[in-house]
């Protein structure tokens, strides 16, 4: 699953992100980061569609900041642009009992705002926006806490 990758189309990043949930056999973080507009969301509704949910039920969620789906796992989407109170209020959203779910998959949009809560073994991804519809997206995994 790491790699670069170019989409050409919001259906591509979708389909890329689908065919990563439809791979996943258990518990998995996703944290995503990119620009708005990036393509954060479309990644997420097509890790969605992956585990069996259906994606117009996965939207951004900004202001609840937290929207759980069950599919063949449990998805727990978070969306952290308008946290500012850095780890207090992420630890208040209940991430850490998200995180230890043996069956859940957690995807963080606007991931650099966890600050120093760290995620070990999650997955990064960064998407680019190349102009038009292009994005670079890249995937690495990190095995270890850094």
């Amino acid at each position: 699953m790491t790699g670069e990758y170019l989409t050409r189309s919001a259906e591509e990043t979708f389909g890329l992100a689908r065919r990563m949930g439809e791979a996943l056999g258990g518990a998995a973080v996703f944290l995503l980061a990119g620009d708005l507009g990036a393509g954060k969301t479309v990644f997420a509704k097509g890790l969605g569609a992956g585990l069996g949910v259906d994606p117009d039920e996965v939207s951004s969620p900004t202001f609840t900041l937290v929207n759980a789906h069950d599919g063949r796992l449990r998805l727990y989407h978070l969306d952290l642009y308008r946290i500012e109170g850095g780890a207090a209020e992420i630890y208040d959203l209940g991430l850490e009992e998200m995180l230890s779910e043996a069956d859940a998959v957690v995807v963080i949009e606007w991931a650099e705002r966890l600050g120093s809560f760290a995620v070990p073994g999650a997955y990064r991804v960064a998407i680019s926006d190349l102009g038009g519809d292009e994005r670079r997206i890249e995937i690495s995994h990190a095995e270890h806490a850094e």
